[in-house]
């Protein structure tokens, strides 16, 4: 039978208690397995709270409420707490705040909180005004819908006393460093997706349900989810979902639930580090409010396995779609690498945003490149307008060889030192883009390396030759490209224009000293409109310029 005692009789018991293991978690009040309500009235802030370790039907923490000065911890301590339940929840938090939910007790145990099955409902729910939690180094697995809920929904039974943006707002929401696998729905859940208006029946009214500001989703694993990896909406402000990995999300194929991290209604989150395979869904979807940045995130074969015989029902590596976008809000999408998406790598299809930037990423054997060469790489909706889209720098190959891998086989993304994507790109530092998915500042050498990763090998680049040449202007071009020559060259140098299909349209050496030039120049009015590369060899050294010409 499940006991329900109060927390100060807990306090008492427990000075009889063996301690478990040689746990250094120093605990204030210690929990045996078998209780399964913990009441904050006799809970103090600061206080540390210690699960100890064995089977757990549930967990609920009602009213359990710190300060921001002095959380109150709850953790696992002499080995690990298994919750397996057919209950509603694995653990609730009950008008919960300034919480740290911690499996981190023992050093050797990856995760010590492990919810290993819920039979009728969701690993975790941060719920009834809960606020300012942190959970971390738990594992989630089996549950008949999602991972973690964190949302107050705004009917709870009264209708004179509803819970809406008017009256609660939930701050500084964390969680890190958590595994989430084999999840019927969402993986993670933030936010209402209802940002809009939520409809309640049993009132006959529409209100608008609470906001989150301040939301970090970090350092997470996320495998094998029916629904989206990770989705976040209504967070409006001060969101960052970034370094988590998402493996084999949307396996329910449920319409409008296929992504590995949904930024929906509402949201405005940084998204950036996040490494992304063989999903279903789109890689990444971004309905939010605007003003924020997608950058540095690895995305392999978004959708390739979803109806793969027909090529019309698309998934991309990000799509950019619009809900509510806050005037004169932007999208910028940087440095990504999109591997074989199934249909194009970036779909932007945003008509309300006052700009968007897709620059610096690189993007290979996009599905759609058989059927619509010109949208397969880039997709820009016919309804956007093309003077709020600015295109730079972007690398795009047909097939996965040609960017030069590390160990494509393997999974390492990282570039060869003598990749044509090292040197590609634009600098984007004044973005505060300074750092690669490994943490890695860039640029490295001269200029940033195209997509997610910027190689830190020495040899990186062409370094010498580097300093030599310009960049090309105009770019976009129209009639003539002029290359600067920035230091005497006494070697060969060649230029060649490349399609991206591999067609050669230009194509000039120069074997004289060419010292007392200034600039080069490539006539370029006989040259149809499209991307292309530009190669210039100086000597055997290779530099590779992205080129559009536009007529």
């Amino acid at each position: 039978m499940k006991k329900h005692i109060s927390i100060a009789i807990l306090s008492i018991i427990c000075l009889l208690c063996t301690i478990i293991g040689k746990s250094q978690v120093n605990c204030d009040i210690e929990i045996p397995s078998d209780v399964v309500d913990i009441d904050g009235s006799d809970i103090n802030p600061g206080d540390v709270i210690c699960l100890l370790p064995g089977h757990k039907d549930f967990l609920r923490l009602v009213d359990v409420q710190g300060t921001e000065a002095m959380p109150i911890t709850i953790i696992n301590k002499g080995g690990a707490v298994v919750i397996n339940t057919d209950h509603f929840y694995g653990v609730k938090f009950d008008n919960c705040k300034h919480i740290i939910f911690s499996g981190n007790g023992e050093p050797d145990i990856d995760y010590g909180i492990q919810i290993t099955r819920v039979g009728s409902g969701a690993g975790m729910s941060v719920d009834n005004r809960s606020t300012n939690v942190e959970i971390e180094y738990v594992e989630i697995s089996f549950t008949l819908i999602g991972g973690i809920y964190a949302k107050t929904e705004p009917y709870q039974g009264d209708c004179d006393n509803l819970i809406t943006r008017e009256n609660f707002t939930m701050y500084d929401l964390k969680i890190h460093d958590c595994y989430l696998h084999d999840i019927a729905d969402e993986g993670f859940y933030i936010g209402s997706s209802k940002y809009t208006g939520q409809t309640i029946d049993s009132c006959n009214i529409v209100v608008l349900p609470h906001v989150i500001v301040g939301v970090q989703i970090y350092n997470n694993i996320v495998e094998n989810t029916g629904w989206d990896g990770i989705q976040v909406s209504s967070a409006i402000e001060d969101c960052k979902i970034y370094n988590n990995i998402i493996r084999y999300d949307s396996y329910e194929e449920y319409p409008s639930q296929m992504s590995g991290i949904l930024i929906g209604g509402g949201a405005k989150c940084d998204c950036y580090n996040n490494q992304i395979y063989d999903g279903k869904g789109d890689g990444i979807d971004i309905f939010g409010l605007g003003d924020m940045k997608i950058y540095n995130n690895l995305i392999v074969r978004a959708g390739r396995s979803f109806e793969p015989n027909d090529v019309n029902k698309f998934k991309h590596g990000i799509y950019v779609g619009e809900l509510v976008t806050t005037p004169g809000a932007d999208f910028k999408l940087y440095n990504n690498t999109i591997i074989s998406p199934k249909s194009s790598g970036i779909k932007y299809a945003n008509t309300q945003a006052t700009m968007g930037y897709i620059k610096n990423n690189l993007i290979t054997d996009p599905g759609q490149l058989p059927y619509s060469s010109s949208t397969a790489y880039l997709n820009i909706d016919v309804d956007v307008d093309p003077q709020k889209v600015e295109i730079s720098n972007n690398f795009e190959q047909p097939n996965n060889t040609t960017p030069k891998f590390v160990d494509y086989n393997n999974y390492n993304f990282d570039l060869k030192p003598d990749s044509p994507a090292v040197n590609y790109g634009t600098s984007l530092t004044a973005e505060g883009i300074t750092f690669d998915i490994e943490d890695r500042f860039r640029p490295f050498h001269t200029y940033f390396d195209a997509g997610a990763y910027e190689c830190h090998d020495p040899y990186a680049g062409i370094n010498e030759y580097q300093t030599m040449i310009g960049m090309p202007y105009p770019n976009p071009a129209n009639d003539f490209i002029n290359i600067p020559i920035l230091r005497s060259i006494d070697k060969s140098v060649s230029l060649k224009l490349v399609s991206l299909t591999g067609n050669l349209v230009f194509n000039s050496s120069y074997t004289n000293d060419i010292s007392d030039i200034n600039e080069l120049i490539i006539d370029t009015k006989n040259i149809i409109s499209g991307e292309y590369i530009l190669q210039i060899n100086i000597d055997g050294n290779s530099i590779n310029r992205p080129i559009i010409i536009v007529k």
